[in-house]
């Protein structure tokens, strides 16, 4: 039985059936898994991110022969650092968006009343019957228009903005979030601590004739996945700086330039930091704030500010692609091409993991195609 079954295992399709069977199980096994303990694997994942994504720090402490656990406790001490400083410029902007939302009736309502005085004003210049009542019908839609979206981005707003509902759900969710974000950072400092023996375990798993291949790939892929992390961060921050700067002279040239302007202008950079690692939506979604807080200032303002946000657009889409070119080796043209075209297909998902994937894929065409025996003979 044994020598037909090694006999068997020689033919290659007989492998090719074992490992696709053994892969089908194994996917099975992880689809299982995924949607019986979902909210697990998530923080397991999130955690593993996070970890792969500080690293660097990590081992830059290693290089110049300090301990793993500094390095450890420096990530940490700034994880706290920037999760209080983001809690005080967000809990300052909310109270802004507070602020605006009791102010918007006021705000609105001389437009309404210069909608309302609309018809008597045409009735002062002599036009056909036909063409005046389509002006009386018009204005009259424009003010129900108007009225209706007064109401809504007010509800809106009060719903976002509210600290009602059911008080029980409200801190049951709460300390569940408490409980998740703990759970995280434990076993991110256990990731980061262990992380390379953790990755020697892992290698052991495959067997001996592929670990080699299998690390050279590991690493590969490591180079464009961590090229892309970078770079992301890098131009995240040169988002939320521009904006900070332009916002703060945008907003300050109407209301001073003082303490308020500044924090709400860091208020507004952060939310541009953030918002930066979603592609396409990120920048329509952190402009927003900004032109809803200019909307009390008059229409120059909102004018100005808005003009300011489409010069920092440009910048940003000058100065993005040419930070990942140089942190992932792809050319910006197919930088952005691949985000649109992945984007286009496989929606935001497929614009995050793009760029990543066509580095790692070039490396591969670079490394192995452009080396190989079939390139240089044919």
């Amino acid at each position: 039985m044994g020598a037909t079954l090694s006999w068997a295992w020689q033919n290659p399709w007989v492998r090719v059936v074992v490992y696709v069977g053994l892969a089908g199980l194994a996917f099975l096994l992880l689809s299982w898994v995924m949607n019986g303990a979902r909210t697990a694997v998530n923080i397991v994942l999130v955690a593993f991110v996070f970890s792969y994504v500080v690293g660097p720090v990590v081992r830059w402490f290693e290089v110049r022969r300090l301990t793993r656990a500094l390095g450890v406790v420096v990530v940490f001490v700034g994880m706290l650092f920037f999760m209080g400083l983001a809690t005080v410029l967000l809990a300052g902007m909310v109270g802004q968006l507070a602020r605006f939302a009791a102010g918007l009736p006021a705000l609105l309502w001389p437009l309404i009343g210069w909608v309302q005085g609309l018809p008597e004003q045409i009735g002062r210049v002599e036009l056909p019957p036909v063409l005046l009542e389509a002006l009386d019908q018009a204005a009259l839609n424009l003010q129900t228009l108007l009225q209706a979206f007064t109401q809504t981005l007010l509800q809106a707003l009060q719903g976002v903005l509210a600290q009602g509902g059911n008080l029980l759900g409200f801190f049951t969710g709460l300390l569940g979030g408490a409980f998740q974000l703990l759970t995280v950072i434990t076993i991110s400092i256990y990731l980061l601590y262990d992380l390379p023996r953790i990755g020697a375990a892992l290698l052991r798993a495959i067997p001996a004739p592929y670990q080699p291949r299998t690390l050279e790939l590991a690493q590969k892929a490591d180079m464009a996945f961590g090229g892309y992390v970078r770079g992301t961060i890098l131009g995240a921050l040169f988002n939320g700086a521009l904006i900070t700067l332009a916002m703060y002279i945008a907003f300050g040239v109407f209301q001073g330039f003082g303490l308020e302007v500044l924090t709400q202008a860091m208020s507004l950079g952060f939310l541009a930091f953030i918002f930066s690692f979603v592609p396409v939506l990120g920048v329509i979604i952190s402009a927003i704030p900004a032109l809803v807080l200019a909307l009390p200032l008059g229409w120059l303002a909102f004018a100005v500010v808005a003009f300011t946000l489409w010069l920092c657009n440009q910048i940003q889409g000058f100065v993005w692609p040419i930070i990942m070119g140089r942190t992932t080796s792809l050319h910006p043209v197919t930088g952005i091409s691949v985000v649109l075209i992945a984007a286009s297909l496989f929606g935001l998902g497929g614009a995050l993991l793009s760029v990543p994937l066509a580095a790692f894929v070039k490396i591969l065409y670079t490394d192995y195609y452009l080396n190989s025996r079939f390139y240089r003979e044919g």
